[in-house]
C-alpha cells in the first residue's frame, strides 16, 4: 500500500494539534492546581466539629458561621447536637441544643445552619444524632421502639457432678434462648441439651464426670443505641433520623450538606453484642450445629476451638459491615451525600472487640475516618488500618476526627502535630474536635476549644486552615506507592479471642493481643524506623481476586488507586485462613517474596484443615511449625521466590532481609537522629494527573537536615504547605544504588514541626 505524501503531512498536523492541545491542557491544569494551592477552596479545608450547645438564634447562628470562616479559615461546619443531660468529661451538667432536638423548632434553627453557610460558601456535615455513639435518634428509639436497641450474648452456668438428675427452668424468660449445652470439664465433649428442654424447663441425666452446663440467651435493650446488625432496626432509626433531615433539606443535598457523619458505631465496653441472626448464619453457612461450639466463646472446647471462634467473630464482623454502616452510606449515595464516620478504637489492635473487623467494617462506607482522641499520639500505629481500609475500597477520601478530649491547654504545635502525622499515614480530610456554639469554659463539656475564642490558639488557626486545605488537596485521590502488604491477622486475634479475655486483661481496651500478633509493632518499625510505606492487605482479598499475584509482585486490582506490593509480610500468631495460606505459597511459588514474623502458624481458620495448613508451611520453611518458634530462615525457589522467618523484628533484622531479597525503597533517607522526645519523620507517595506528589513531614521538635533519594529521576518543585509558596528544589542530583536503580537525591530542610511537598514537573 502506497501512502501519498499528503496523507502524511495531514497525521502529522492532527498529532501536532492533539499534542499541543494536550499541553496547552495540562498546562492549564497545572496553573489551576498552584492557583488553589495559594488558596485552598474551601471543600479541602478542616470542617471542626460545632457542638451547638444553648439556645440557638437565627443571630448566634450567623455570627458563629460568619467567625468560622473569617476569623478561623474553616471551610464549614460537622452540627453535632448536644444532649443536656450528659455531663461525660467534665462532672457537671452543661447546656444542650435548644430547641429540643428533632423538634419542628429546632428543624427551623438547622433552616437557618444551612441557609447562612450556603452564603458564605461553606459546607455543613450532617451529624446524625445527639452526642455519641450514633443511632438513638437523641433516646427516642429506645422509648418508642426498645426491641430494636442492642441484645447481648448472656450465658448463665451451672456445674454439676454426674449421676444425677438436673432440673432447670432457663434462667431469664425474657431472653430469646439460643442454646442449652453442657461440657465436660475434663473430655471437652459438648453435648446439645435442647432435646432435653421441656417450654423453658431442662431436665438432663447428668453422666458420670463433672459438666458445665451452659444456657445462651440473647438478652434484649441492652443500650438505647440500635441494634446495629439488623437491618429492620437500623431502617427505623433512619426514618427518625436521617429521613426528617431527608424531607426538609434535599435541595442542599450534594452542594451545601456534602457528607454525612456517623459516630463510635460498635460494641466498646459491651464486648458481648450479640444477634440471633448469628446462631441461624453459623448453622447455615457451616452446617454444625451451633450449640455445640457456642462454648468456645468461653472455654476452650479442643481442637475445633479456634475455628468457632473465627466463624462466630467473622458472622459478627459482616453483620455489623452490613448493618448499619451500610445502610447509612446506602442512604447518603441516594441523596447523592457520601458517607464518613468511624466505629470506636478503630485505630487499637483487636478490633474483635471494638467493632467486628475494621478492613471490613468500612466496606461500604465512602469516606473512611479515624478518630485521634485523648492525647497527641495515642493509637498512632493502627492510623492505617483505616487508610488501608480506604486504599482496598479504592475511596479517594480519608478523614480524621482530631483532638477530641486532649487537653484544655493544647498548643498549637499539637493542633500541627497531630495532623500532620494523620496525613503522612494517609488522611486527607479533617475534622477537628472542636467548636462550640456557647464558649463559657465551664460550658465545654470536651476540650479543647478550637476556635478563634481560645486564646491558645487564635492566632495559628487561619495559617492552619489554609495549611490543612492545601495539604488535603494535594492528597486527596490518585494512587499511593506502598511496595509492602502487610497481611491483616485477623483470623489469629478472632482465634484467641473469648468473651471477656480483653475486659480481663488488665490492658486498655481493644489492646490485649494474643502472643506474637506483632502487626502494631511492625507498624511502628516499617513507619516511624525503617520509613518504608507498606498497605494492610486482608486475608480475603489474597484469595477473592482484589489482590492477585503477578510473578514477583502481587497487584491491588483497583480502578484508579491501584499497588504494586514487592514483598508480603506476615505478622506472628496461631491462626491462619487455609486458602489465605495456599495463595501465598502460590506467590512464592511463582517468584514472590514473603517474610513471616515472631512466629508460624499451625492452626486453620476453617474446620478441619489444620494437618493442611501444618503441611504448606512445612513445605515453604522447612520446619514443622508445632514445634515452636524457629531461628530465623531464608530460603529461595527456581523462579526466584524468597521467603524468610525473623524471629525478633528488630529494625536492624527487617533491614537486612529487605537487603538480602534486593527490595529497594521508594525513599531512602539518610542517617535520622533518634533522640528525640516527641514527634516523628515520616512520608507518603502518591501519584496523581500525571504528578509524583511526595508529602515530608517532621513532627519533632528537632529540625531535620538531611538527604533524601526518591526512585526514579524526576524535576522537583518545592509545594510549601504552610506558606502556599512554589519553587523549584534546590540541590537535586541523579544517582544509581548499587542494583544500578535510577535516584533523584534531595537536599531536605524541615525545621520542627513542619512539612513540604515534592512536586514533579
Amino acid at each position: 500500500m502506497r501512502i501519498k505524501k499528503k496523507e502524511i503531512f495531514g497525521c502529522l498536523l492532527i498529532l501536532t494539534v492533539a499534542l499541543y492541545a494536550y499541553s496547552c491542557s495540562n498546562s492549564s491544569l497545572d496553573n489551576s492546581l498552584k492557583a488553589d494551592f495559594k488558596n485552598p477552596p474551601n471543600k479541602y479545608r478542616p470542617m471542626p466539629f460545632w457542638h451547638i450547645n444553648g439556645n440557638l438564634t437565627t443571630e448566634g447562628i450567623d455570627k458563629r458561621i460568619t467567625e468560622a470562616r473569617t476569623l478561623s479559615g474553616f471551610g464549614g461546619v460537622t452540627v453535632l447536637p448536644v444532649n443536656p443531660n450528659t455531663q461525660w468529661q467534665t462532672g457537671y451538667p452543661c447546656p444542650g441544643t435548644e430547641p429540643a432536638y428533632l423538634s419542628e423548632e429546632y428543624f427551623n434553627r438547622y433552616a437557618d445552619i444551612l441557609s447562612i453557610s450556603e452564603k458564605q460558601d461553606m459546607e455543613v456535615i450532617l451529624y446524625d444524632d445527639i452526642d455519641f455513639p450514633s443511632g438513638s435518634a437523641g433516646g427516642r428509639l429506645q422509648k418508642e421502639y426498645p426491641q430494636y436497641t442492642r441484645k447481648e450474648l448472656n450465658k448463665d452456668e451451672f456445674l454439676i457432678q454426674g449421676k444425677q438428675l438436673f432440673k432447670k427452668q432457663a434462667p431469664d424468660t425474657t431472653s430469646l434462648l439460643l442454646a442449652v449445652s453442657a461440657m465436660n470439664t475434663k473430655s471437652l465433649e459438648v453435648v446439645d441439651l435442647k432435646p432435653y428442654m421441656k417450654s423453658k424447663n431442662l431436665e438432663w441425666n447428668v453422666p458420670q464426670g463433672e459438666w458445665r452446663i451452659m444456657f445462651f440467651s440473647c438478652k434484649y435493650n441492652t443500650a438505647d443505641a440500635v441494634d446495629y446488625m439488623q437491618p429492620e432496626a437500623v431502617s427505623k432509626v433512619l426514618e427518625m433520623t436521617y429521613d426528617q433531615y431527608g424531607k426538609r433539606f434535599g435541595k442542599y443535598f450534594g452542594n451545601v450538606i456534602t457528607k454525612t457523619f456517623y459516630d463510635d458505631v460498635g460494641f466498646v465496653h459491651q464486648e458481648n453484642v450479640w444477634s440471633p441472626a448469628i446462631s441461624t448464619i453459623f448453622e447455615e453457612k457451616y452446617g454444625k450445629n451451633p450449640a455445640l461450639y457456642y462454648p468456645a466463646l468461653y472455654y476452650d472446647i479442643g481442637p475445633e476451638t479456634h475455628q468457632a471462634r473465627v466463624a462466630f467473630f467473622d458472622i459478627r464482623s459482616e453483620l455489623m459491615a452490613e448493618g448499619y454502616v451500610k445502610s447509612v452510606a446506602e442512604w447518603s449515595a441516594k441523596n447523592n451525600l457520601r458517607s464518613m464516620g468511624h466505629p470506636p478504637e478503630n485505630y487499637s489492635p483487636n478490633s474483635v472487640v471494638a467493632h467486628g473487623d475494621i478492613l471490613k467494617y468500612y466496606r461500604h462506607t465512602q469516606i473512611p475516618l479515624m478518630d485521634a482522641i485523648f492525647y497527641y499520639g495515642r493509637g498512632i500505629h493502627g492510623y492505617k488500618q483505616i487508610s488501608s481500609a480506604a486504599d482496598l475500597g479504592d475511596k479517594p477520601i480519608v478523614g480524621a476526627e482530631l483532638c477530641g478530649a486532649f487537653p484544655a491547654d493544647m498548643d498549637s504545635l499539637t493542633l500541627y502535630r497531630t495532623v500532620m502525622d494523620a496525613m503522612a499515614r494517609g488522611v486527607n480530610f479533617a475534622v477537628p474536635h472542636g467548636m462550640w456554639y456557647t464558649t463559657d469554659a465551664d460550658k465545654i463539656r470536651i476540650p479543647p476549644l478550637i476556635s478563634h475564642e481560645n486564646p491558645l490558639l487564635r492566632d495559628c488557626l487561619p495559617n492552619y486552615s489554609a495549611y490543612v486545605g492545601r495539604s488535603c488537596m494535594m492528597l486527596q485521590g490518585g494512587n499511593r506507592v506502598s511496595d509492602i502488604a502487610l497481611l491483616w491477622p485477623i483470623t489469629a486475634i478472632q482465634g484467641e479471642t473469648y468473651i471477656n479475655r480483653d475486659a480481663t486483661s488488665g490492658l486498655p481496651v481493644a489492646n490485649w493481643l494474643p502472643a506474637h500478633v506483632n502487626h502494631h509493632v511492625l507498624s511502628n518499625l516499617l513507619t516511624n524506623d525503617i520509613r518504608r510505606d507498606f498497605t494492610f492487605v486482608h486475608p480475603e482479598d489474597l484469595c477473592n481476586g482484589k489482590i492477585t499475584s503477578n510473578g514477583k509482585e502481587l497487584k491491588l486490582n483497583n480502578t484508579t488507586n491501584i499497588q504494586n506490593f514487592k514483598v508480603l509480610i506476615m505478622p506472628g500468631g496461631d491462626v491462619i485462613s487455609l486458602s489465605t495460606l495456599k495463595s501465598i505459597k502460590q506467590y512464592y511459588d511463582n517468584g514472590g517474596s514473603v517474610i513471616a514474623t515472631a512466629s508460624l502458624p499451625f492452626k486453620s481458620a476453617e474446620f478441619s484443615a489444620d494437618s493442611e495448613v501444618q503441611h504448606i508451611i512445612t513445605e515453604l520453611f522447612g520446619i514443622d511449625p508445632k514445634q515452636g518458634i524457629p531461628s530465623d530462615i531464608f530460603k529461595t525457589n527456581m523462579k526466584g521466590g524468597q521467603i524468610a522467618f525473623i524471629a525478633n523484628t528488630t529494625q536492624e533484622n527487617m533491614e537486612t532481609t529487605f537487603a538480602k531479597m534486593n527490595i529497594s525503597a521508594d525513599i531512602n533517607f539518610a542517617d535520622i537522629h533518634s533522640d528525640k522526645s516527641v514527634g516523628y519523620v515520616n512520608y507518603i507517595h502518591k501519584q496523581k494527573d500525571g504528578k509524583d506528589i511526595f508529602f515530608f513531614t517532621n513532627t519533632t521538635d528537632r529540625p531535620l537536615d538531611t538527604w533524601v533519594d526518591i526512585r526514579g529521576s524526576l524535576n522537583l518543585e518545592e509545594w510549601n504547605p504552610h506558606t502556599g509558596s512554589i519553587q523549584e528544589w534546590s540541590k537535586t542530583e541523579s544517582i544509581k544504588d548499587k542494583d544500578g536503580n535510577k535516584y533523584t537525591r534531595i537536599h531536605l530542610v524541615l525545621s520542627p514541626v513542619s512539612s513540604v511537598f515534592a512536586v514533579s514537573i
